[in-house]
């Protein structure tokens, strides 16, 4: 069902997201906010005695102003979210980066209009305090817009993630049913049948358990049920190519009641059978151990000696792909790939 390779990369880059976060964007934001901002100065420059606009009230240079200020500051904002920093990072930078803008271009302004127009519409600590606000609805805009999308995108990932997860399932029992596997299965059912009626009887009860537990639509399950599956598998599989496939498994049974996504230790054991040679010359042995680092940190390895197929075909480790990113998905963490042309060895945390 699923290649075994070194070509995996389950710490994949996520492409960077660059819409909303344009220039244009910026411009469209910034011209939006100047207007509010602009309309509750002039609504403050209007006179309580004579109901007007103060004379020195420059109406296109507070917006002109505005629209600097606020382009400047959402593309600061934006070029901040667009790093993905952690959520404390990018509000520290986000802040500092307005802080200091606002603080340069209210120093910078306030003496320009000074300047054209020989007077200013307000004192500076109001022109100050005015593009501060400014700036906080900014970063205020600007979270908003970043905490929008990063739900988008985890709910994508996730629809992705559930997706990924039902065709795994469907590959597995196609791949159980598939005429290749059904002639294998029941060709060695019934070479065991009137020779060694017991373990018939038992391989029957392997290959029903193994169809039951891949219909059971569960993203979970303790690391007991999920063993419980795969040695199923692993006793079907030792029936069918006896002592050239080996197992060792070495187990705290302290982590049995620990959780990781269903039908996942079973991947590692079918990719280690199905693209390495099985044979009494080349005997495959896989061991399934657990590593436990701490009491908060544990996982099962899974390693086999490299034998390839001769035949065996490069693949797009689609199955390690997706069985990361139910990892992330589920527990936010990562599986480990080593590869060092001898030993193939994947390491799966336990939660």
């Amino acid at each position: 069902m699923n290649r075994q390779t070194q070509n995996t990369n389950p710490q994949r880059r996520e492409p960077q997201q660059k819409q909303p976060y344009s220039i244009a964007h910026a411009l469209l934001l910034a011209a939006i906010t100047s207007i509010l901002v602009s309309v509750v100065l002039l609504i403050g420059a209007i006179s309580p005695e004579t109901h007007t606009v103060k004379p020195s009230f420059h109406v296109l240079f507070v917006y002109g102003r505005n629209l600097v200020l606020l382009t400047i500051l959402y593309i600061v904002c934006f070029r901040v979210n667009l790093r993905n920093l952690s959520k404390a990072a990018n509000t520290t930078i986000s802040i500092i980066g307005m802080i200091t803008v606002t603080a340069v271009l209210s120093v910078g302004f306030y003496h320009l209009e000074e300047i054209l127009y020989g007077e200013t519409s307000n004192n500076f600590n109001i022109t100050a305090l005015s593009n501060f606000s400014a700036g906080i609805t900014v970063f205020l805009v600007s979270r908003l817009i970043y905490n929008m999308l990063r739900f988008q995108k985890a709910q994508t990932e996730n629809q992705r993630l559930l997706t990924e997860n039902l065709r795994i399932r469907y590959n597995t029992l196609e791949q159980q049913v598939s005429p290749h596997f059904l002639f294998n299965s029941l060709n060695t059912l019934d070479g065991l049948i009137g020779t060694d009626d017991e373990r018939a009887h038992g391989y029957l009860e392997r290959l029903s358990s193994t169809y039951r537990y891949t219909l059971q639509q569960r993203g979970t399950v303790t690391l007991a049920e999920e063993l419980e599956f795969t040695n199923a598998y692993i006793y079907m599989m030792q029936i069918r190519h006896g002592e050239a496939l080996c197992i060792e498994e070495h187990i705290s049974p302290a982590l049995m009641q620990r959780q990781m996504p269903a039908i996942s230790l079973q991947m590692l054991v079918e990719n280690a059978i199905k693209h390495n040679v099985v044979s009494l010359r080349h005997p495959l042995c896989i061991s399934i151990t657990s590593v436990e680092r701490s009491e908060s940190d544990a996982a099962i390895r899974v390693s086999n000696p490299c034998h390839p197929k001769a035949d065996n075909e490069k693949s797009a480790g689609i199955g390690l792909e997706n069985l990361s990113g139910r990892y992330r998905m589920l527990f936010n963490r990562q599986i480990t790939i080593n590869d060092d042309g001898n030993t193939f060895a994947v390491e799966i945390p336990l939660v």
